[in-house]
């Protein structure tokens, strides 16, 4: 093998490692930005529907947030974006 090869292969990691970490920047810079949506708009109630309570939904952030509803988040809350823990 000649040195050519090995330079070029190390381009191309370098490359791919770059692109790599710019892309994972990218990806998480762009998450604080979605913005969360008015409770009213999302259904909240804070009072539990058929069983189903915030604090057993994927969304919720204890104690007393939600990531996709806005606001506080009672534990014992319920929207239409309930979606059970697995």
């Amino acid at each position: 093998m000649s040195d050519d090869n090995a330079v070029s292969r190390r381009q191309i990691l370098r490359n791919a490692s770059a692109g790599s970490a710019a892309l994972l920047i990218a990806t998480l810079a762009a998450q604080p930005a979605a913005a969360a949506m008015a409770q009213k708009a999302a259904g909240y109630q804070p009072t539990p529907k058929d069983g189903k309570r915030c604090d057993t939904c994927t969304f919720f952030k204890a104690p007393s947030s939600c990531a996709i509803v806005e606001g506080t988040i009672a534990p014992t809350g319920w929207c239409r974006f309930y979606n059970k823990k697995q």
